[in-house]
Order: structure tokens, then sequence, then C-alpha cells
């Protein structure tokens, strides 16, 4: 086995009191914090050799890198020979599979999936049979603990799923600039409505057993429904108090009927501003002209939806409707009191009718209106996230894989299209010069996508957004030179 390069231990700055005082906060921590903590190989040598360098004592040191005395020791001297910190040359059979293989490994664990009607995804089981099975794949077979162990040194678990957030809407940004002076100065009276459907009212059909040590209170999978409920909720963020009612159902009428009873308890001559997402029925022609009653203005019906949106969100009347952005319903703050009411209150009782579930929510909103109810606060300003919406098309595009159709693609476009004509400087040079790049590379992939488009609407949409980003990039290449 070929000797690694030498690893540089890091220049120390500051004094021998800080590094004192980071050492023992390191210490302080709790069992469990500090070993998920544990360093990887190299950052733990680089750092015994940095403390070492200011005086930290070597006990202090084996506790903050999580090893013996005498291998902080050993690794300080080292260091003071100018041995390096990189592993020696061992003995013993040389390593089989280098960096090709390695890779070649990953790729297919990670990229591909398995020959097999119905499998999606790869085990280490079904990995190994399959180089095996393909050995010219790696130049021999492998082992499943060799695949293990090349998985766990690049840190991978392909197994493990998580959901993200795309931001679909091509005028996100300027709607979420919309929001945000809302929500960071908000006016006298501002809700967050939303609706929490399909609430099951499920009785168990087995009781709960009671908590062990060390484990957690168990409940039987079998249930029987007794159908759902709606919860229409209006939360203030000032005081976080919330005005909600359950109905059998979030029809545009029924809607307007809960909306009215909200209206009515604030002042009559007060202007009330709500923030909502874009449900069909929140800016159906129904629930215009409710908004015009209660605002006392009069409503000319609008044949298209965009048009009553923007009616809506007109300041000329007293009831202004804020809309969010598309699958964006983390911006809307009644998002997070339906996950206190999740957490708090649905799923702990066995419920045997619909009454009882109405029953169970409208005592939390007794509960919480009275006791519970805070102050939902605001910060976030939106900084990073234009950058990181490059950085995440560009990592699509590097990708180019098949789950991207002509209609997501439109959407990145003209995403993409509208961050270069109007958020330029909030994203680095070296992203804009990535986007540039991959523009010019995933050519042939882009124009593929919207050739397979067979729907003439949709297809006309993702020409016309290519030719937009297309003049997007020319301008952003002559701004770069520029500069």
């Amino acid at each position: 086995m070929g000797t690694p390069q030498a690893v540089a231990a890091p220049a120390v700055g500051g004094t021998k009191k800080k590094l004192d005082t980071l050492c023992g906060d390191l210490i302080g921590l709790r069992a469990g914090q500090l070993a998920a903590w544990r360093p990887p190989r190299a950052q733990q040598r680089r750092l015994i050799v940095a403390l070492s360098q200011g005086r930290v004592e070597p006990r202090t040191i084996a506790a903050v890198a999580q090893v013996h005395v005498r291998t902080v020791a050993r690794w300080a001297a080292r260091h003071h020979d100018e041995q390096g910190l990189a592993d020696r040359p061992r003995s013993g059979r040389p390593r089989r599979f280098g960096q090709a293989a390695q890779l070649t490994t990953i790729a297919v664990f990670c990229q591909q999936a398995p020959p097999l009607p119905g499998i999606h995804a790869w085990s280490l089981r079904l990995a190994t049979a399959h180089f095996c099975a393909h050995p010219e794949l790696l130049d021999g077979p492998i082992s499943r603990a060799t695949v293990h162990r090349i998985l766990q040194d690049h840190a991978l678990r392909p197994h493990r799923r998580r959901y993200y957030l795309q931001i679909t809407d091509p005028d996100f940004f300027a709607k979420m600039d919309h929001l945000l002076p809302l929500y960071l100065d908000p006016p006298e009276h501002l809700f967050c409505f939303d609706e929490c459907t399909c609430i099951q009212a499920l009785e168990r059909l087995s009781p709960d057993l009671p908590p062990e040590p060390h484990q957690p209170r168990r409940r039987d999978f079998d249930y029987r429904r007794h159908g759902i409920t709606d919860l229409l909720a209006f939360l203030d963020p000032a005081t976080g108090r919330v005005f909600g009612q359950c109905v059998p159902d979030h029809r545009c009428e029924t809607l307007c009927r809960v909306f009215t009873a909200q209206v009515r308890t604030l002042p009559a001559d007060a202007v009330i501003h709500y923030v909502m997402d874009n449900l069909a029925t929140h800016y159906h022609d129904t629930f215009c002209h409710t908004v015009a009653q209660l605002s006392g203005v009069t409503y000319t019906p609008l044949k298209t939806g965009p048009e009553r949106r923007a009616w809506l969100q007109s300041d000329h009347k007293r009831l202004v409707v804020h809309f969010t952005p598309f699958h964006a319903s983390w911006l809307n703050r009644v998002e997070i009191w339906f996950g206190i009411l999740k957490r708090h209150c649905l799923g702990h009782e066995h419920l045997k009718d619909i009454a009882h579930l109405c029953y169970h929510i409208s005592a939390f909103l007794d509960t919480w209106n009275t006791t519970l109810a805070h102050p939902f606060a605001w910060s976030y300003t939106g900084q990073g996230l234009h950058a990181k919406a490059v950085r995440r098309f560009c990592g699509l595009l590097n990708l180019q894989t098949q789950q991207m159709d002509s209609p997501f693609l439109t959407r990145q476009l003209l995403l993409m299209s509208d961050l270069v004509q109007h958020y330029a400087p909030h994203i680095p040079a070296e992203d804009w010069q990535q986007l540039r790049r991959l523009a010019q590379d995933r050519h042939s992939y882009i124009t593929r996508i919207i050739d397979t488009e067979a729907r003439p609407r949709c297809h006309t949409k993702a020409c016309l957004a290519h030719q937009r980003f297309a003049e997007a990039i020319r301008h952003l290449e002559q701004r770069l030179t520029a500069t």
C-alpha cells in the first residue's frame, strides 16, 4: 500500500486561554453529544497537533479528541519530528480496489436501479451479488463488507430518504419579497389562514400499553375509522391566538361562512390583512364577492385566477389578501401552529365519532388561546436562498436525470431567468459561472426534454422559456465579462 501524502497541521491562532476555554466547553458536553461529535481520523490528528502547539494539557486534548493520552503524545511527537500525520506503510496484502473501482461501486449503488423487476433500491446483498455476477465491472468479485466499507468511507447512506422542498414558482422571489416586509413590520391586524384537512377520527381497537423503563408508550396498529373533519384556522402572529372552526368540508361556501364569522370578531372599520396559499377556493369568484361585501366595495366578476388574485391583493379595500408563492407553505406561519396542534392534541385519544374529535380540537383551541398562546416572531430575510436556488438547479442539470419533465423544466428556466434579471447581486460570481457553463454543456439535454413534450401548449411554453433563459444567460455573460 502506498504511503498517503502527509497532512499539515493548521496554524494555531488565539491565546492559550481561548483554547482552554474551548476545551472546557467541549468537555462539558454530555457523553452522548461528545460521542456523536467524534471527528474523522485526519481531522482528529490535526486537532491533537493544534491543541498541543497551544500548550493545552494532554489529558484535556485526549478528552476533546476522544483518544487515549498515549495517542496524543504519539501524534504530537511525530509532528514535532516532521514525520507528518499520514499513516506509515503497513505490512499485509496490497489494497485490491483502487479509486476507479470505488467510484464504480458508488456509481452503481447510488445512481442505478437493480436490474430486477419491481426492485428500485439496492441492498448490500443485492449489490454484492450483482458485482459477483458481473466481475468485469470491478475486475473481480467483491465482498459485502467491502461494499459497505466503501460507502462508509465516503459517508454515503443511499438507503435513507428525506423530503426536500423545491422552488417551482417562477415568481417565487417577487412574491416572497412582498410577504417578508409584511412579516417583519406587520400591520395591526394580520392573520395567517389555512385549512388543516382530512383530520381522522380513529378508534383504537386495543388499549395502549404504558411506557416501561427506556421504552416508549406502545400502541397497537389496528384501528377503526369514523370519518374526517377539516379545521379552518386564522392565526394572529402578534399574539399567537387562533380563531378556528371544525367543518365537514372546505368548499368555497364553507370558507365564506367561516371567513365572515372571523371578520365580524374585529372592529368594523379595521383594515385587515390575510396571508393565504393558492388553493382555488381562496380566489374563487364567490369568495371575491364575500370580500367585497365585507369591505363595502363593488366587485365586477373577473374571469381568470391571476386577475382575481390581483384584485384580492389590491389595497383599495378594507380586507387585503396576500398570497404565498406556489409550493411554499412554509411562508405561511399558521402551518407552524398546525404542527403544534398535531403534536399536542391529535393522535392521542381513542375517538369514537366525529363529534368526539371536534370536541377535542375545540378544547385545545380554548386551552391554547387562554394558556399557551404566544407571539410568533419572524426574523427570516431570505438571505442565501437565491444562491441556493441556482446551485440546486445546477445540481439537477449535472445529474441529467430522466425524472425532469417539460413542465418542471419550464418553471425552473423561468425562475433562473428571473434571478439573472432581478437578483444578480444576491448570488456569488462562482454560482453564476457554474450556471453559465452548464447552460452550454447541457444544452442538448434541455433540448431533448423539450422535444419529447407531446402537448402543443406545454411544448410552446417550454420553447419560450428556453429562449428567455438563453437570452438571460447572454446578458449574464456580458455582465461577467464587464466586471
